[in-house]
């Protein structure tokens, strides 16, 4: 979660507005530190519970994002942020796939 929190504050306070299309990169890369965190600190591990507290920390740093570059925990006319977001829960699910 810390890792989420982390990257989404960087994430709004480096790209506030997003670029575009390439959101859906940032967003990969987003999950996939995220996964990384999560999986280095269960020892490679992998699982269903896993897989839910990553796709948490992704959420966390969109909401993150949201609170540094708006003031508000969900904004309005941000597909690209919710792509982003959709992008990053896709990649842990993934990584951390038993």
């Amino acid at each position: 979660m810390s890792a989420g929190a982390a990257l989404g504050a960087a994430w709004g306070w480096l790209l506030p507005q997003g670029f575009g299309f390439f959101m859906i990169f940032l967003g990969i890369g987003i999950g996939y530190v995220v996964a990384e965190a999560v999986g280095s600190a269960t020892k490679r591990r992998s699982g269903t519970p896993l897989q839910v507290i990553g796709a948490l920390g992704v959420v966390v740093a969109y909401f993150a994002r949201n609170l540094i570059a708006d003031g508000g925990l969900v904004l309005t006319n941000d597909f690209g942020g919710l792509i982003a977001l959709l992008a990053g829960v896709v990649m842990v699910i993934n990584r951390l796939r038993g």
